[in-house]
């Protein structure tokens, strides 16, 4: 194995954790624009709303700070200027940028696998995956952090996983890829030959300490 392709959020970091605790405090500071619906309910609206605009940010028809606000406005049904959907929206950033937490196993993953050529492809924004990959000193231990604004390619399309390789130097056949998206990590990765393992947050049996025993990394 000469190189490790990683996903970030739900891989490496514990983004549904960080999410819940964002999108808590975000209908706490907002509560008299929601209507009378219960929490789970909520959440359910707000992961419908965030997957109509970010498609939109893939497509290319919003910028990533426009389908935040259209999330925000569409969320609360309000028409707001961008600065008071930026000021409704604080309240989550602040929540979600405290709660980022790597898990328990990453340091050791890292540990076991600081001679492998690594880097992080991710479908975020570009400048938030940079920034959350430094805050937690993530940055240190990978040779890049590959986003779709660096190669025109967003997952699960084979050119984002293609670039990552060019940029390591390596052939599919010597690479793995370690994601927790069945669509968006693993099938193109086995589709262009490389090997993989899919990761399932606090499992166990599933995380990326089993991720090296199973590609033979450790025994």
């Amino acid at each position: 194995m000469r190189a490790i392709l990683l996903d970030l959020d739900d891989t490496l970091l514990d983004d549904q954790y960080a999410s819940n605790q964002a999108l808590t405090a975000f209908i706490d500071a907002n509560k008299a624009l929601l209507p009378d619906l219960n929490q789970a309910d909520l959440f359910r609206h707000w992961r419908e709303v965030s997957k109509k605009y970010w498609q939109q940010f893939e497509r290319g028809e919003l910028s990533f700070l426009e389908q935040r606000r259209q999330r925000v406005q569409a969320f609360l049904g309000q028409e707001l200027s961008a600065q008071a959907a930026d000021d409704a929206f604080l309240p989550y950033l602040i929540t979600y940028e405290n709660s980022w937490r790597c898990f328990p196993e990453v340091a050791d993953f890292f540990a076991l696998t600081k001679d492998i050529p690594k880097v992080i492809i991710t479908n975020g924004d570009r400048e938030q995956q940079q920034y959350k990959t430094k805050k937690m000193n993530l940055d240190f231990h990978v040779n890049a952090v590959i986003t779709p604004m660096d190669c025109n390619y967003w997952k699960p399309a084979h050119g984002i996983f293609q670039f990552a390789l060019d940029r390591l130097g390596v052939k599919a056949a010597d690479a793995a890829m370690i994601g927790d998206c069945l669509i968006r990590d693993i099938r193109p990765a086995q589709e262009l030959g490389m090997r993989t393992f899919q990761i399932e947050p606090h499992h166990p049996g599933k995380n990326l300490i089993s991720a090296l025993e199973e590609l033979g990394l450790i025994t």
